[in-house]
Formats: structure tokens, C-alpha cells, sequence
């Protein structure tokens, strides 16, 4: 049996890791599991000593590699012979487990594993062929290292990440440099249809949806295309490739949440949900078929076509600016809209407040993490930590929100008596929920006040200022 262990910081993380394999092979991610285990060797550390050990989880004993908890032997009593397993000490590990297909086959097995504060991605191939297969690929793509090649440092595995980004010079042409960017982000984010259309797992849709939002991001600030028909035109054809998934990423996201949702409701009340869940997963599915049908039609890949044909266009239209010149104005521009929808606040915002500090947050935090490499460091470094802190605050309340309003429909199917949920049940969840809504939005309000604390003002300003300094230099 051939195995192999990845661990964050060797070349990617393990997220990476998975995007690599989820984008090779379907594949499924089973839930986290909490394994409680003793450690068993014998009074000389006859194991122990080759790096393996004995584990026992209730009645089954096995023999394994850590951090892999795939078995080696099984036969223990045989193991040990008429020597006593010693109990070493006892541990909690966190599990996920990972099976990947090829065809009618399980090429591959894998283990997510939490030990300590360490996580580690597991994988073992069934077949020797497979493995060496695999491991080729492993090879080409840049995630280990052939004999006698260094490693590259935290740059990820190429056939999904972005790629190695220059430095450009601040002289150099706008319009090509941010042309080259977003086909780059736009051919990430297509990587993920396969797994859409397969319906491999639901982080498929989430990347495809976030890499797309950077490209559009970016695409807006393109303001050397100013007046340019086909800049307009670029901005709606992304916009309309985003909005076809809106509804499925909204039914995942509440399904993922389901079990979180039922505990909220007391008196053991949660699995009076249970028909409200399956006819979410009957729309989910419904709704799968519609985004798999549009990503297999002309109309998809048309509008593909179109953006190219639309990048292609712009590469030779629109003012001469340098890079210099429309990094001064990104960040200008986005720092500006986030600063204007904090302008003003009551003590008590309306939601659509928070809903647009949300928004343009999450541009300006986008910009950065395309152009961070174009401002100082340390600045840009203070900008990322505030934005993500602000944005996983303010992004909890506005799930919260989309949610209640979905209940809000779902009120109205009361009326007409075809609603799967139980009236009583349904009242409490939304009692519930609103109650804790009121406590979601002070914490994203409180979250919020980070954007108007001076280290922040001070270092989006620092931020404008330094860009004009360098684009001021000779």
C-alpha cells in the first residue's frame, strides 16, 4: 500500500492540496469525527523506535504511521506475542475522511487530520499503477519535489493556484497588466466547472464564485476604459455568469447550516425540521440540474467566448495609462467607496447599511489581495488583517439576514397550506433566530468600528500617500 502525507508550509496548504485533488477527481469529504485513542507499544519501545504505533478506539486495535491513521497490521495478539502492550497515553484526534474515483475504480483514500493544533492531509493509493501515476502527476504540477530539486516556498500547487505574479515596473503598460491578471483569475475560477457540473462538493461553487468575484473586482477599476462600450459590456457578462449560481450557493449554505439550525430550537424540537430539510434538498437538487444544464449550454459558452473576445478588445483601447497611474487610482477608488458607506452612521444603522460596508469591504480587501504586492507591505499587511476580521463579522450577520428572509417566503406557503415545516416548530426557529440577530448585528456593528479606528484610517491613508510618492518618483 502507498501512502503519503501533505502538511501546510512544505508548498501549499492544505486546502490547496484539495483543491488539486477535487479538481483531478470526483471525490467526497466525509464530516469531522472525533476519535479517542490509546497508545499502545511494549516496555522497550519496539515500535515507537521505527515511528509507528499501536492504537486502540474501543475494541479494534491496529498498527499505524502517525499522522496517518490508516492501518498497517491488525493482528495484534500475534504482534505482541506473550509480551503486554503497554498504554503509552491516551489522545483526541479529529478526522475527516477522503475517498477520491476514477472511473469505476477508489484510486485513492485520504484522511484530514487534527492532532494538537497540526493538521495533515493523508492520502494512500489501492493499485501500485495508480499510485505511480499519481505520483508523476504530483511530480509535473509542483507539489513534491523530484530528487535533488528544492522545493519552491508557499507557492501552491500550479494547476489551480494563480500564477507566479512579477512585480511589474510602475511605467509599464495598465491595460496589459490588469488584462493579465484577470484572465489569469477568470481561468481559476473556470477550473471549477467540472466540479460544479459533477456536483463533486459543495467548495467547488464557493472557489468558482470567489475567484470569479476577484475578477470582477478588479475589472471594475478599469478606469482607463472610461466610456468604452466594451468595458461596459465586460461588467454585465460577469455580472450574469455570477448570478446564475446565486441561488445554489444560498441552498447550500442553508443546508450546511441545517444542523446548526435545529440545535437552536429546545425541547428536542429539531427533527420536527426534518421535512422543511428535504424539500430544501429537493430544491437544491432541482436547482443543481438548472446551473449544470446552463454550464453545458450554448448560452455559457458563448458568454465564455464573449469574455475573451472582450479581453482581447481592451488590450488595445482606452487611455495610456501606466501602472503607476491606475494603481493610484484602484486604490483611491476603493478606499473612497468604503469610507463613504461608513460616512454618516446612526447608532443604530439600518441592515442595508451594514450590507454595503460589507460589500465594499470585500472590494477593497479583493484589490489588495490583487495588487497587495504593488503597496508597502507592513500597510497592506495592517489593511488584510482588519478587512478579514470586519468582513467574517459583518459576512455571519448578512447570512443571518438572507436567511430570515428566506423563512420570511417561506411564511407565505403557510397561507396557501403547503408548507413541509410544522407551524409550531417554524414559529420557534424564527423566534430564535430573530432574537440572535439582534445580538449578530451588535457584533458586526462592533466589528465594523474597526474600519474607523485610527491604525486603520491611518494606514489607508498611508496606503494613497505611498502610491502617490512612488508614482511622483522620476
Amino acid at each position: 500500500m502507498n501512502s503519503m502525507v501533505f502538511a501546510p508550509g512544505k508548498v501549499g496548504s492544505l486546502s490547496g492540496y484539495l483543491n488539486y485533488f477535487f479538481l483531478r477527481f470526483p471525490g467526497t469529504l466525509g464530516p469531522e469525527e472525533t476519535w479517542d485513542l490509546e497508545g499502545l507499544d511494549t516496555y522497550d519501545r519496539r515500535w515507537t523506535r521505527q515511528g509507528q504505533i499501536w492504537v486502540r478506539r474501543g475494541e479494534s486495535v491496529w498498527l499505524v504511521e502517525p499522522p496517518s491513521m490508516f492501518a498497517f497490521q491488525n493482528n495484534a495478539a500475534t504482534a505482541f506475542g506473550l509480551q503486554k502492550p503497554l498504554v503509552l497515553g491516551k489522545v483526541s484526534v479529529k478526522i475527516r475522511s477522503l475517498e477520491f474515483f476514477s472511473a469505476d475504480t477508489r484510486p485513492l483514500e485520504g484522511q484530514l487530520v487534527r492532532f494538537r493544533g497540526h493538521s495533515y492531509l493523508v492520502l494512500r493509493g489501492k493499485t501500485a499503477p495508480q499510485w505511480e501515476a499519481l505520483v508523476d502527476a504530483l511530480v509535473a504540477d509542483g507539489l513534491i519535489p523530484t530528487a535533488g530539486v528544492p522545493l519552491v516556498p508557499d507557492r501552491g500547487p500550479r494547476f489551480e493556484g494563480p500564477d507566479a505574479w512579477t512585480v511589474p515596473r510602475r511605467s509599464d503598460p495598465a491595460a496589459a497588466f490588469l488584462l493579465g491578471r484577470l484572465r489569469d483569475g477568470l481561468r481559476v475560477a473556470r477550473q471549477y466547472e467540472k466540479g460544479i457540473r459533477d456536483d463533486v462538493d459543495t467548495e467547488c461553487l464557493h472557489q468558482y464564485r470567489v475567484h470569479l468575484r476577484r475578477v470582477r473586482s478588479l475589472a471594475s477599476l478599469g478606469r482607463m476604459w472610461e466610456l468604452i462600450p466594451e468595458w461596459n459590456r465586460l461588467k454585465v457578462v460577469l455580472r450574469a455568469l455570477q448570478q446564475q449560481t446565486n441561488e445554489l450557493r444560498d441552498l447550500d449554505v442553508l443546508l450546511l447550516d441545517f444542523p446548526e439550525l435545529q440545535a437552536r430550537l429546545p425541547w428536542d424540537e429539531g427533527p420536527r425540521l426534518a421535512g422543511w430539510e428535504t424539500s430544501l434538498r429537493q430544491r437544491r437538487q432541482k436547482e443543481f440540474r438548472r446551473v449544470k444544464a446552463w454550464l453545458e449550454s450554448e448560452e455559457h459558452r458563448f458568454a465564455s467566448d464573449e469574455v475573451d473576445r472582450l479581453f482581447d478588445d481592451l488590450t488595445t483601447l482606452g487611455e495610456p495609462w501606466s501602472v503607476g497611474e491606475w494603481t493610484a487610482s484602484a486604490f483611491t477608488k476603493s478606499s473612497g467607496a468604503l469610507r463613504r458607506s461608513l460616512r454618516g452612521w446612526e447608532e443604530d444603522p439600518p441592515d442595508s447599511a451594514l450590507h454595503e460596508v460589507r460589500i465594499q469591504t470585500k472590494r477593497l480587501r479583493y484589490v489588495l489581495d490583487g495588487l497587495g504586492d504593488l503597496g508597502p507591505a507592513p500597510v497592506v499587511r495592517t489593511l488584510t488583517t482588519i478587512l478579514k476580521e470586519t468582513q467574517e463579522g459583518l459576512g455571519v450577520f448578512q447570512d443571518r439576514s438572507i436567511l430570515l428572509d428566506r423563512l420570511k417566503a417561506e411564511r407565505q406557503s403557510f397561507r396557501s397550506g403547503k408548507s413541509p415545516v410544522d407551524p409550531l416548530t417554524f414559529g420557534m426557529l424564527v423566534g430564535a433566530l430573530a432574537a440572535e440577530q439582534t445580538y449578530r448585528k451588535a457584533e458586526a456593528l462592533r466589528e465594523s468600528r474597526k474600519l474607523q479606528s485610527k491604525p486603520f484610517l491611518k494606514a489607508l491613508a498611508r496606503l494613497i500617500e505611498a502610491d502617490a510618492e512612488a508614482h511622483d518618483e522620476p
